[in-house]
């Protein structure tokens, strides 16, 4: 039996700040601190903090506290009226007493150059209900002679019909809204994505890549080029044959997020994607047999990440092959 002074081992805490700065959107940040593990998941929110922004090293002013109480898991908690553009180069600058200052640099990248998207859908029945499987194809351009990176995601819509439950006979009518939900993918069903996947993996049955919120990758193998990514949708959805559908029913719809995001943010991203996939490494590093996945960091002084994104997006009908 050895007692270990863990008390010893608690290193000095550090601040901790997070913003994406969206093109479009007011810029937000969180501050909070590092914590050890004898705290017990203490509320670690710092609302008293001087927290800077800088655009293109110009001082634009403090950014406000934004939260009533300290929410136990606060994001966003500081505000400013700034509203990125491309081109910017954003910094922030936090300090607190008792802490070292924490600083965070990044340039808003320009808006991707998404041109096409097309859905396709057939359906396959089973047990008496209708399954819908989804393909998409996206078309984007490349900017030559530079590293780009990006993330995509897939939304889903179906249009709402309101039904007269008192009624069945009575056609359904439609609401004049679509119900949107996010679209998991299987994203090995593209080049770009299933070359990240190991010779072991496949082996081990782990050969698919999730990413329900979309999925980072960068232009590594379509560098200043037009580019068509085909991805499969890896889930199905079905219509409750108790339900009258309409005669006419208008098609399903699918919408694209491209976002154009900045390396540090990449790789960011990249690393927390590789922590949630079911991989062989992830295992090994699981029982302390593998050096396990190290989540990038950009902010000076402390810990976080400042990162920028563009995004662009496209909403189209789902062709239906059946």
């Amino acid at each position: 039996m050895k007692e270990v002074d863990l008390e010893y081992l608690r290193p000095d805490s550090k601040l901790v700040l997070n913003s994406v700065a969206s093109v479009g959107e007011p810029l937000k940040a969180s501050l909070s601190r590092t914590w050890f593990y004898t705290e017990d998941y203490p509320n670690v929110t710092i609302g008293d903090a001087k927290v800077e922004l800088y655009v293109n090293d110009r001082l634009l002013g403090e950014m406000s506290w934004n939260v009533e109480e300290i929410d136990y898991y606060a994001v966003g908690n500081y505000v400013s009226s700034y509203i990125p553009v491309p081109g910017d180069k954003v910094r922030i600058e936090a300090k607190r007493e008792g802490f070292k200052q924490v600083m965070g640099e990044d340039i808003v990248p320009d808006k991707p150059a998404l041109l096409n998207l097309y859905a396709e859908s057939h359906e396959e029945n089973s047990y008496g209900y209708s399954y819908t499987k989804r393909r998409f194809k996206v078309t984007f351009r490349d900017k030559p002679s530079e590293q780009n990176c990006y993330l995509i995601s897939f939304a889903y819509g179906s249009p709402h019909y309101e039904y007269d439950y008192d009624d069945w006979e009575k056609p359904p009518v439609f609401s004049g809204i679509y119900s949107w939900r996010p679209e998991p993918i299987d994203y090995t069903s593209d080049p770009v994505f299933s070359n990240k996947v190991s010779a072991l993996d496949k082996v081990l049955g782990n050969d698919w890549l999730s990413g329900y919120n979309g999925r980072p990758f960068s232009d590594e193998l379509f560098d200043g080029k037009e580019y068509t990514m085909t991805l499969d949708g890896n889930s199905s959805y079905g219509y409750n044959p108790g339900f009258t559908q309409p005669e006419n029913r208008l098609p399903d719809s699918a919408r694209v997020y491209l976002y154009a995001i900045s390396e540090p943010y990449y790789k960011y991203l990249l690393a927390l994607a590789n922590l949630s996939d079911d991989s062989f490494n992830n295992n090994l590093a699981d029982i302390g047999l593998a050096e396990p996945v190290r989540v990038f960091n950009n902010i000076e002084g402390g810990l976080g990440i400042l990162g920028t994104a563009c995004v662009d997006s496209l909403t189209v009908a789902i062709q239906e092959l059946n």
